[in-house]
């Protein structure tokens, strides 16, 4: 089920830009003849397959002009499988799902965040949003209603609403009568507001482009409820691969990706403000993740 979570794909892909810098491993700077990057979910941004393949060579061609490397970036099978090849060495760079990344950082702690991928917010938020003139009062009178999820993968929506049937002590497809799939966010809220479902889990960057883009169908709408922060999709690296000055050297060109003009099309293009440094209360955040969120019992030992 964990495949499913992490289909955010211009998240992901916009994280590849990690490769700003010159890669290292062991002690000494080594010559890399094909940058190997693995990512733990697909790198699709719509169930389009035309979409993700020119998705893919843009972001290859960019990598392959800003660093001079020729790439690989590879699908792993979970985050588990990311993290035992990177701690073997077979990838130079992970990119996780932020929960992933807290599940991972509790199972190897050399893994080590490099740089958060900013979608206005540095964290994520979940937003349970129903009609405001509905009947529903608590999340437990949603039983037997419909629920609208958008299909844009945004993980951290489905640990959420998973989470909140769990609390009422059923799984979500036995909690709602119906899960009727969004195109985006805007859709999903549109469908709530027109009776079409009763409710719809969002992103806080959505709700408040949805705000700004329809005030009047906003206004019909109220908040149920919403998550604490999620930490953000990432990029990161193992304990001992990259050395100080290589590492650096990725997260300035990181950190400056949008004012470089093809950094910032391909920014535009995934959906990304850019890249920030792991603020103080990170770790916090990662912590509250794995309490609430825990990792799936059935993962891979």
């Amino acid at each position: 089920m964990i495949s499913s979570w992490v289909t955010r794909c211009g998240l992901v892909a916009g994280m590849l830009l990690v490769t700003f810098g010159v890669l290292a491993s062991g002690q000494q700077a080594k010559k890399i003849d094909v940058l190997r990057i693995g990512t733990s979910g697909s790198l699709a941004l719509n169930a389009s397959g035309t979409k993700e393949q020119t998705a893919m060579e843009a972001l290859q061609s960019f990598i392959k002009t800003e660093t001079g490397f020729d790439n690989e970036i590879t699908q792993q099978k979970d985050y588990e499988e990311l993290i035992q090849k990177m701690a073997k060495g077979e990838l130079h760079l992970g990119v996780f799902q932020g929960f992933e990344f807290a599940w991972a950082k509790e199972k190897d702690s050399k893994l080590l965040p490099l740089a958060l991928a900013v979608d206005v917010y540095h964290y994520r938020y979940a937003y349970l949003m129903i009609r405001r003139d509905g009947k529903v009062t608590d999340f437990a009178s949603l039983q037997g209603q419909a629920l609208s999820l958008p299909r844009a993968g945004q993980g951290h929506l489905q640990l959420f609403i998973d989470h909140l049937c769990q609390t009422q002590g059923k799984p979500l497809s036995a909690f709602f009568s119906k899960i009727a799939p969004a195109e985006t966010i805007e859709d999903a809220l549109d469908d709530v507001v027109d009776g079409a479902v009763q409710v719809a889990v969002v992103d806080r960057v959505g709700l408040e482009a949805y705000k700004r883009r329809k005030p009047g169908r906003f206004n019909r709408l109220k908040e149920l409820a919403h998550s604490a922060a999620f930490p953000p999709p990432l990029v990161a690296y193992y304990e001992g691969a990259l050395d100080a000055q290589t590492r650096q050297r990725f997260q300035n060109g990181l950190l400056n990706a949008n004012q470089k003009e093809k950094g910032q099309r391909l920014l535009n293009l995934f959906k990304l403000n850019g890249f920030a440094v792991p603020p103080g209360d990170f770790n916090q955040v990662l912590a509250e993740t794995r309490k609430v969120y825990p990792a799936p019992k059935n993962a891979t030992k």
